[in-house]
């Protein structure tokens, strides 16, 4: 990895004050390794003050930032306002609750010295035994084969979060992105086949104890928006809206 690269790591979170103290010692090590590396935790419209509690307890670490939005707009809407105003030569963003480990980052970035963007692939990688529920996991893969296919993407794992970017490639993406839910990971890969952007995968591994919490997702109701949301890329497309030739 490049010593002379610096980075920004956003992280969204909503309603994870439990986990305060375990994110931010994992951080203060992150920054430890990388003098590089600049966080930015986005708390997006908790309802347990997650956010003062990441304040208060970052408040020592120079080069952390924590950033509340007074209402929950989304992961899509919490990444982007992590991204404004980015001075950093790559840009990343990991799940808030650290679902993947921190130790992701080095391979995260040396990836970005050959690629515009860089996903995370839990196919890539040995998962903790058991898995996610079959249902869930069910779901996930329906859903990344439907996108795929009305999408003209083909990645074996379009969800993880756990994504880079070089700097220049997320001026270009996030300019024109517009979704702040679940579907907005496609809405990213789509933009990149269609600015012409080359993706590279790294493995992703899931810690054991995530693997095992109860997701917030809403699997009927939200399969639906997803699915919804897949159809409005294709519109929006199709509208012009993402000025893809300007």
């Amino acid at each position: 990895m490049n010593s002379f690269a610096t980075a920004r790591l956003v992280l969204p979170v909503c309603n994870e004050r439990h986990l305060v103290e375990e994110v931010s010692q994992s951080l203060e090590e992150a920054c430890r390794r990388d003098p590089g590396l600049r966080v930015v935790v986005v708390d997006d419209g908790s309802r347990d003050g997650t956010g003062e509690a990441f304040k208060q307890r970052l408040t020592s670490l120079k080069n952390a930032e924590v950033k509340i939005l007074p209402k929950n707009g989304g992961k899509g809407a919490a990444v982007r306002h992590g991204f404004e105003g980015a001075t950093e030569d790559q840009l990343m963003f990991m799940d808030g609750d650290l679902a993947y480990s921190i130790d992701h980052l080095a391979t995260l970035r040396r990836a970005l010295e050959q690629h515009d963007v860089v996903i995370g692939s839990r196919s890539m990688a040995p998962q903790a035994q058991g898995g996610l529920p079959a249902r869930r996991a069910f779901l996930g893969w329906g859903f990344n084969r439907l996108a795929c296919f009305l999408l003209g993407i083909n990645y074996p794992d379009t969800q993880a979060g756990l994504k880079g970017f070089q700097r220049k490639a997320a001026q270009r993406l996030f300019t024109r992105q517009r979704l702040a839910d679940f579907a907005f990971d496609v809405e990213l890969l789509y933009l990149c086949r269609k600015l012409g952007l080359g993706v590279g995968q790294i493995p992703a591994q899931v810690s054991s104890r995530h693997t095992y919490k109860t997701s917030r997702v809403k699997l009927c109701c939200d399969s639906f928006r997803a699915l919804k949301d897949l159809f409005l890329i294709r519109w929006w497309a199709w509208m012009g809206a993402y000025r893809l030739h300007e």
